[in-house]
């Protein structure tokens, strides 16, 4: 799987009209055990590219099994990294922001600040339309469920939502992992403030949306 969405990324950023190839400094934010990075051994074996996940096991093992060319470091929930301002070309998060319930903006401000102006972000959320890939195609049954039933009591789907929280999802990823889903509109108008919104790819991650930012 992770072949195929570096593979739609680079679509995305190819499609923007600036390659991954032209980035030299790299950021796999949240990287657990490297399903996408290492895939990117051309780029990292002439640049600097680096991936951070807050799991110590996960960066145990990238260190032991694809360092070198790839760096590594774990991280922690707080939202700071041990990179300079300005340093990185290009940061992408594959399903990061989909579980950040706490914090998702400041998250979103230290990006900004380690990625150069001129630089690009690629961050996959989950929006409308995962929702309705999820309940009509009932891609995912417990997830499914659990947004029929958070629907029942919020009435979001006929009331209309920013961004919503599904807390301690049975069977998502971590045990008690946040689902955390995004209007399209309100990305455009909210994280439009303090980058700029170059497209928004619908199912380049799975049903998630892909959000190409630049500084």
């Amino acid at each position: 799987m992770g072949q195929l969405f570096v593979e739609s990324m680079k679509e995305v950023l190819q499609t923007s009209g600036t390659p991954v190839q032209a980035y030299d400094k790299i950021l796999d934010f949240g990287c657990g055990s490297g399903i996408m990075i290492r895939w990117l051994c051309d780029l990292a074996e002439r640049g600097d590219v680096w991936g951070v996940d807050i799991s110590s096991e996960h960066m145990l093992w990238c260190q032991q099994h694809l360092s070198p060319p790839f760096k590594f470091v774990t991280t922690t929930s707080f939202p700071h990294l041990p990179f300079e301002d300005r340093y990185f070309d290009f940061i992408y998060a594959g399903s990061v922001f989909t579980h950040i319930a706490d914090l998702a903006e400041a998250w979103l401000m230290e990006l900004r600040r380690i990625v150069r102006p001129g630089g690009r972000l690629y961050l996959t959320i989950q929006d409308e339309r995962s929702i309705e890939l999820c309940m009509a195609a009932n891609h995912n049954p417990p997830l499914a469920e659990l947004l029929r039933a958070y629907d029942e009591e919020s009435h979001f789907m006929s009331t209309g939502y920013d961004f919503f929280t599904i807390n301690r999802t049975p069977g998502q990823g971590g045990p008690g992992q946040a689902q955390v889903f995004y209007r399209r509109d309100y990305v455009r108008r909210h994280w439009g403030l303090y980058l700029n919104v170059v497209s928004l790819t619908p199912e380049r991650y799975d049903i998630q949306t892909a959000v190409l930012l630049e500084r």
